[in-house]
Order: structure tokens, then C-alpha cells, then sequence
């Protein structure tokens, strides 16, 4: 094991698994091996009123209790949990839920359109580019990283079943939301990024490493595609509950 040295810090990477802080340290939780997670809150507390369904962990960080359930998908257990913004948080969950078990993971949210398309709008990311700093922690440095074909494969699968309209993508994952600028945005769109989020590359790098599947379904809320004008729309609310339930069979069809 080895420490890649680099004049930028943010290069540097440990080729080292092991940490001094290990997730799971903490508890004996035992997960389904099919876990969803969820880039939203209320649709989640709608579905657990409606399923009664069961706590079976709970992670508590500074801020708040992210609660773990469990479910019933298509006669298969699965664990699904809210998500924080951005890749550091939300890697914190997914280490924690592949600690308790989980190999399998499909994550739901909604990002930036830069291209032109309607709300709502679904892609499934097939690329992500590391403008952000948690995927550096856990894979040497590259520009993209690419996303296991087998989950991408399974979100299609379910999207196709349903009848609705989508398209795989490469992403643009960013930890700056306040640094898209006018630029940038050219620049990525420049480069065939389709869409703008916060985490995709930092869970892609996660579960690279610790050697489990990860795919992620995305919705279209606000828009880029004008740089001259942010056009916020309704922020893909009406769209959350939808993207929930597709992460939740897909990741019953890996």
C-alpha cells in the first residue's frame, strides 16, 4: 500500500482500504443486500405512512437521524434511506450501508438540465466527471469515471417497462453549486454533459472501491440550458415520488 504523492493535495490518494475510522464501527446493523437511496424527504415519510414500513437503522450525524426501512419490492427485502446533498454526505450513508451489508445500491434524485428538455425529463448516467472532492478519496485521479453498466441496464429496463421516455447520459458532478458559471456551463455542455448534479462521481467512486454495483436514476428539475437565464421551474417537485419508485424496482432487477 501506498501514498500517490501530488503537489495538489486534492490528487493525492492512499491506495490503502483501511482507515482509522472504519463505517460500521459503531453498530451490528444487518441490511438487505438491495438498498435504494433517496435524494428527497417527504416522499419518503408518504411512503413509509402508507407501507408501515420498518426502521432497521439509524445514522446520526451533527445535523439529523437518517433512518433506514425496510420494504417489500416485487417479493424482494430492500433497505431504502434518505440521501444528503452532496457527495460527502451522501458517501458518509452509502459506507454505512455497505458496512451492514448492502451490495447493491440505486440512488433517485434530480439534477440540472443543460441541454434543452422538458421537466421531469429522466436520465440515467452512464459517465460522471469528478469536478468535486470526495470521489478523490477513494480512486486514483482521473477526469471521468464510468458507471457500472449492469444498473444502468436495470433503471432502463424498468423505465422501459413503465413507457416512459428517457436517455443514459454523461453527467457533471460538481461540489460548487454556486460555481456553475455562465463559462462553465458552456464548457461542460462543450463537452457532452447533459446534466449537472452533486454526488454521482463520488458514489460511483465509493462503490468502485469497495467493490458493490451503483447506478443512479436522475429527473430533469431546473435548467441551465439558457445561461442567460436559470430557469427554476417547480424544481422537479412533482417528479420525486415517480423517480422513488423506480429505484426501488430497479434495484430489484439487478
Amino acid at each position: 500500500m501506498a501514498i500517490l504523492k501530488n503537489e495538489y493535495p486534492i490528487l493525492e490518494f492512499d491506495t490503502e482500504q483501511n482507515a482509522v475510522i472504519m463505517p460500521g464501527h459503531h453498530s451490528d446493523y444487518h441490511f438487505p443486500q438491495k438498498a435504494v437511496m433517496l435524494f428527497m424527504e417527504p416522499e419518503i415519510q408518504d411512503f413509509v405512512a402508507e407501507h408501515e414500513c420498518e426502521i432497521v437503522g439509524t445514522f446520526i450525524n451533527v445535523t439529523k437521524e437518517f433512518h433506514v426501512y425496510k420494504t417489500k419490492i416485487n417479493d424482494i427485502d430492500i433497505a431504502f434511506v434518505q440521501a444528503p446533498l452532496g457527495g460527502a454526505g451522501a458517501v458518509q450513508i452509502m459506507e454505512q450501508l455497505i458496512a451492514g451489508g448492502v451490495k447493491e445500491i440505486i440512488a433517485a434524485g434530480c439534477c440540472g438540465a443543460l441541454v434543452e428538455d422538458t421537466e421531469g425529463s429522466f436520465y440515467i448516467p452512464t459517465t460522471a466527471l469528478r469536478q468535486e472532492g470526495t470521489s478523490y478519496h477513494y480512486l486514483p485521479p482521473s477526469r471521468e469515471i464510468e458507471l457500472d453498466s449492469q444498473p444502468v441496464k436495470a433503471i432502463c429496463r424498468v423505465l422501459e417497462r413503465a413507457g416512459s421516455n428517457y436517455k443514459t447520459c454523461k453527467t457533471w458532478t460538481t461540489d460548487g453549486f454556486y460555481r456553475e458559471t455562465k463559462e462553465m456551463v458552456q464548457y461542460r455542455k462543450a463537452e457532452g454533459y447533459s446534466v449537472v448534479e452533486m454526488e454521482c462521481a463520488s458514489m460511483a467512486a465509493c462503490a468502485k472501491m469497495r467493490g458493490i454495483s451503483f447506478g443512479q436514476v436522475l429527473f430533469t428539475a431546473d435548467s441551465l440550458a439558457d445561461i442567460e437565464s436559470h430557469d427554476i421551474r417547480n424544481w422537479g417537485n412533482d417528479f420525486f415520488a415517480a423517480a422513488m419508485r423506480i429505484a426501488m424496482e430497479a434495484v430489484t432487477d439487478l
